[in-house]
């Protein structure tokens, strides 16, 4: 009898708690992504997008309440929020920062602090910088893709996936700031026609975003970046032999020497090895015969030459995005890095590029 008892005691606690915490669920607005904009008097616009889950949510589906207001601060714009939503604003299930070009361009690190300070912000939630409104992305409909949040969170992790986009969360995005010897960078999206698409990278210069790379560059800024797995790539050019060549399931290695001259003064090489399976190819050789080693110079060719134009790019824009400095300062005595402006040396750092390209696969169709 007092088994009976003590059970049907516990059954009405567990429906009890899980009846308290359905209604606590129902009031709680978990911020999913949050935009953050330039606004005057060097105050920010803050944008949230909250998912609504409640039964009144039209055939058991969620929607978003979109929510905005300018303030000094994060914290101060998420109480300015909170009094207009009946449920209490959490920041726990944050996936993404999306960041208003004018705001990047003007730093953003002193809203960032407050995030890291914060233990329910995963420090894995992307950084993303918007070409134009971030708010304005948030508060879009775009009738052929999910919920606008969902539709940018599963973009960003799609291209991280395939490697064709570096890691740019907010663990990346802090680490590299801290670190003398490497510059932060952020994803570039931009909104284009019916759809948003990614754009390229942001290149930083400690938190103010300094330049920008195309999307067309980021194959080469992810070789020169890091070690590839999975990635893809594209590439055309004007020689008969490889006027286009699409190349999937890309694994290359990226090793970085740093030499002092006879003068003392530092160089930078870059060897890249790259092996793939070609996906398409346009071009007069026969992949099939010996001729394939030629396009495999071309290639390799190709990437030596655009790659220098990236790495020119970026230290005409004083930014190190690759991490370079982390190569030189390992090279030096700590008191003599410590005396070196980094990016007045990497401004003017000699730095060549060697690359070996190998087809690994070209399929039964090529001749």
């Amino acid at each position: 009898m007092l088994r009976r008892f003590l059970l049907a005691a516990v059954l009405i606690l567990v429906l009890t708690g899980c009846s308290r915490d359905q209604r606590i669920l129902e009031r709680v607005g978990y911020i999913e992504t949050a935009a953050f904009d330039a606004a005057p008097e060097n105050k920010i616009k803050a944008t949230v997008s909250i998912p609504l889950v409640s039964q009144y949510a039209r055939d058991g589906k969620t929607t978003d309440e979109l929510l905005s207001t300018i303030a000094s601060s994060p914290k101060q714009a998420r109480e300015a929020l909170s009094l207009r939503t009946s449920r209490i604003i959490a920041s726990g299930q944050i996936r993404t920062f999306l960041i208003g070009e004018e705001l990047a361009r003007r730093g953003f690190w002193s809203y960032l602090d407050t995030f890291l300070r914060d233990p329910s912000i995963s420090i894995r939630t992307s950084m993303v910088v918007v070409e134009g409104d971030a708010g304005k992305i948030i508060s879009q409909e775009y009738p052929r893709h999910t919920k606008t949040a969902n539709y940018i969170n599963k973009l960003l992790q799609k291209e991280y996936s395939i490697q064709s986009l570096p890691r740019t969360s907010l663990y990346e995005f802090t680490r590299d700031y801290f670190d003398d010897g490497e510059d932060p960078i952020a994803a570039l999206v931009l909104e284009k026609e019916k759809d948003i698409t990614i754009s390229g990278i942001a290149l930083m210069r400690d938190d103010r975003m300094i330049a920008k790379l195309p999307w067309e560059d980021v194959y080469l800024f992810m070789l020169l970046y890091s070690n590839l797995q999975e990635g893809e790539f594209t590439l055309t050019t004007e020689h008969p032999d490889l006027k286009a060549i699409s190349v999937k399931a890309v694994k290359s290695k990226r090793r970085i020497v740093i030499t002092k001259n006879t003068s003392g003064d530092y160089e930078a090489n870059i060897y890249l090895k790259i092996y793939g399976s070609v996906d398409e190819y346009i071009g007069n050789a026969k992949l099939s015969t010996s001729e394939r080693a030629k396009v495999e110079k071309l290639v390799s060719e190709h990437i030596v030459s655009e790659a220098l134009r990236v790495i020119k790019t970026m230290q005409r824009h004083r930014t190190d995005g690759i991490g370079l400095g982390k190569y030189v300062r390992n090279s030096m005595s700590y008191d003599e890095w410590k005396k070196t402006d980094w990016h007045e040396m990497f401004s003017q750092l000699p730095v060549k590029v060697h690359c070996s390209f190998y087809i690994k696969q070209f399929g039964s169709y090529f001749d």
